[in-house]
């Protein structure tokens, strides 16, 4: 083929070919680019924004401290020793070169002379006659916090509280010195090394007024993000840029990846055109045989809804489309020792054999653990340690619940956990609509020790609980909460007299619809517990 080439031209459909391939590597190039700037963007943004709230909680503890020196004064009708305890102890307890100090007046009108102070930098008796007199007036006249500018070459920060946190005519004072400006030593794994961060303490950016910063490199250049902070009465601005791309290495050069394999697909387009069609019926056949086998394995795998005095039971499972007919969908009900049920409805993440296959044995793992009745979040526990342990899948959904034996009037109480799941909605017997939500947890199989909570809640004669899986409630371009709004109202248009009708009647809600994922739906209705119900599941 290669000496064919060489003798002769290319042929115009193959040169076309060449073409709108590379004009396709250029167009996706390109999307990826700006796909993975968005990204390394919003992360910044992100970043930016939880690096805001460091700061603030730290100029937030500042007012506390000064007030409660300020109480001490007022309730001790200004002792120094007392002030003098308080101010020791919160010397000792905040790092840096710092000094506490109770102000007033001078009595000729010339700055601020110190009555009382902690730390180094400020004594009894010293009189504050610099650019601080500003502040220090200003604090006066304000309730709020007031911040100094970055004074002298020790690099001075100080914040004052006057009145009526200070007793009246005098000014609670905190100085910090600053030293040099200077990147800390961090190591790579320290929160926010991967950023480059400066803090000014004037609203815009001005390099003689840096309280801290990690670099030398000031101002910031390069893809930055400015923050206001508020400081008291003033903002500071923060400024961040990423140090190494948040988006990680590989996918920061991810159009590269995309280019390279662009232009080698280009380049061998031509040469395999017409092998699309080879081997066509071999593929057919084999089609034929994994859509049979996946059909009959789906069918094995729903469960047979048992007969229970008392309950109303109907569920059905809706495959997602044409050749998917196995999933990792399941919903379940089964009896538990002392007359009480166990309710379940999950998600096993993904969509083929394997995920079925998961399934059951998470289903049979979950039966299991549950027949010696013990508490739901004790048995969603268990399960997540044998999804870790086993590795079964990456993720799995499930709401689990103990629905308890009736009492006296009629009315049981599910007992339940939902461990990353779909909250079930409850119809009551009076037409009134109900979302369970509580006991809500991470999804069994997250990379992190999660404890799984419990919610309760009564179910009376009556009342008809329905459970389901996300493929009911998802549309293409509409939101979760607006299907989960939507089935609610289709829950409360449809008497709940009949759990099959009811299943009937929300099923009807998807027809025609594309589903981007299978439906697992059960319902559950109390009864008298007389009634007994020949449990109903219809798969699709």
């Amino acid at each position: 083929m290669v000496g064919a080439s060489r003798r002769h031209p290319l042929r115009v459909v193959t040169v076309i070919a060449l073409l709108i391939a590379l004009a396709i590597t250029g167009a996706v190039t390109w999307a990826v680019h700006l796909a993975v700037r968005d990204q390394e963007q919003r992360l910044l943004k992100e970043r930016t924004a939880e690096l805001g709230l460091v700061f603030n909680s730290a100029i937030a503890a500042i007012t506390p401290t000064l007030s409660e020196q300020g109480t001490v004064l007022r309730v001790t009708h200004g002792s120094v020793p007392a002030f003098q305890h308080v101010a020791d102890a919160a010397v000792k307890t905040t790092p840096g070169v710092l000094s506490f100090a109770w102000l007033r007046p001078a009595t000729d009108g010339t700055g601020f002379v110190v009555v009382a102070a902690s730390g180094k930098g400020l004594h009894p008796g010293d009189r504050i006659t610099d650019e601080r007199v500003q502040t220090l007036h200003a604090a006066m006249t304000t309730a709020n916090l007031v911040p100094t500018r970055v004074i002298g070459p020790q690099r001075l920060l100080g914040f004052a509280l006057g009145p009526p946190a200070a007793p009246d005519g005098t000014v609670l004072y905190r100085e910090q010195r600053l030293g040099p400006v200077a990147p800390p030593r961090q190591a790579g794994t320290a929160p926010f090394s991967e950023l480059d961060v400066t803090l000014y303490a004037t609203p815009t950016v001005d390099p003689n007024q840096v309280l801290v910063s990690t670099t030398k490199d000031i101002p910031l250049r390069g893809q930055t993000r400015s923050l206001p902070i508020p400081a008291g009465t003033v903002n500071w601005l923060m400024s961040v840029r990423a140090r190494t791309p948040l988006v990680g290495g590989l996918t920061s050069n991810a159009q590269w990846f995309a280019l390279a394999v662009g232009v080698i697909g280009s380049l061998l387009v031509a040469s395999v055109v017409e092998v699309s069609a080879r081997r066509r019926n071999a593929a057919i056949a084999l089609y034929e045989a994994e859509h049979q086998v996946a059909e009959t394995l789906q069918r094995s795998l729903l469960p047979q809804l048992p007969s229970i005095a008392g309950l109303d039971l109907a569920a059905r499972y809706l495959a997602s489309g044409v050749g998917q007919q196995v999933g990792g969908d399941w919903f379940d009900v089964f009896p538990i020792d002392g007359d009480r049920v166990g309710l379940v409805v999950g998600d096993v993440i993904g969509h083929d054999l394997n995920a079925a296959s998961e399934m059951s044995q998470i289903r049979s793992a979950l039966r299991a653990y549950a027949v010696d009745g013990d508490a739901p979040a004790q048995v969603i526990t268990r399960l997540d340690r044998l999804v870790d342990a086993l590795r079964l899948t990456q993720l799995v959904t499930v709401f689990y619940g103990v629905l308890d034996a009736a009492d006296d009037n009629g009315r049981r109480l599910l007992r339940y956990t939902n461990a990353g799941h779909l909250p079930p909605v409850l119809r009551r017997a009076d037409g009134e609509v109900e979302t369970v939500a509580d006991g809500g947890s991470a999804v069994l199989g997250a990379p992190m020790p999660i404890e799984h909570t419990e919610g309760e809640i009564s179910i009376g004669p009556g009342d008809l609980l329905v459970m389901f899986t996300d493929g009911l409630v998802e549309v293409p371009g509409g939101s979760l909460d607006e299907g989960l709004t939507r089935l609610a109202d289709t829950v409360g248009e449809q008497p709940a007299s009949d759990a099959d009708a009811m299943c009937e009647h929300v099923l009807a809600g998807v027809a025609g619809r594309t589903l981007r994922d299978d439906i697992a739906l059960l319902a559950v209705r109390v009864t008298t517990s007389s009634d007994v119900t020949v449990g109903r599941g219809v798969p699709a």
